[in-house]
């Protein structure tokens, strides 16, 4: 009779289930560091396991992080920054208000412009038609 092998086999593939795990969650740590496109396909290959690995129940909690990182990335198709790189709150309200007080000063200019050309143009005006221009 043979010997019954089948804890072996259970043991074997339970480690090889646990080191499925740790190469996406490998893969998943670079990706929020480093940036990059996120699919599951993607993340599947990078992590050498099977699409079907990441849909299976067990992995529930690394398919919630894969698209948690999914829905970071910006609707623009482009990958979504790392978190180091993102733009804080408040420099972002910095460069917006830099960015009004730039416009503001456009605008002024712009106006002030539009009249010294109207006074221009009517001085034109007055010498074209013999009027002496006043000063």
């Amino acid at each position: 009779m043979r010997a019954d092998n089948s804890s072996h086999l259970a043991e074997a593939a339970h480690r090889r289930r646990l080191d499925c795990i740790e190469r996406v969650h490998a893969v998943l740590a670079a990706l929020e560091r480093d940036g990059g496109a996120v699919t599951i396909a993607g993340v599947a290959a990078r992590a050498g396991v099977s699409r079907t690995f990441l849909y299976d129940d067990a992995q529930a909690p690394l398919l919630t992080r894969l698209r948690d990182l999914v829905n970071k990335q910006p609707a623009t198709g482009r990958p979504a920054l790392p978190d180091q790189q993102r733009i804080t709150t408040k420099s972002h309200e910095t460069v917006v208000r830099a960015l009004r007080d730039a416009n503001r000063k456009l605008h002024e200019e712009n106006e002030r412009l539009r009249n010294e050309l109207a006074l221009a143009l009517g001085q034109l005006r007055d010498l074209r038609r013999g009027f002496p221009v006043g000063r």
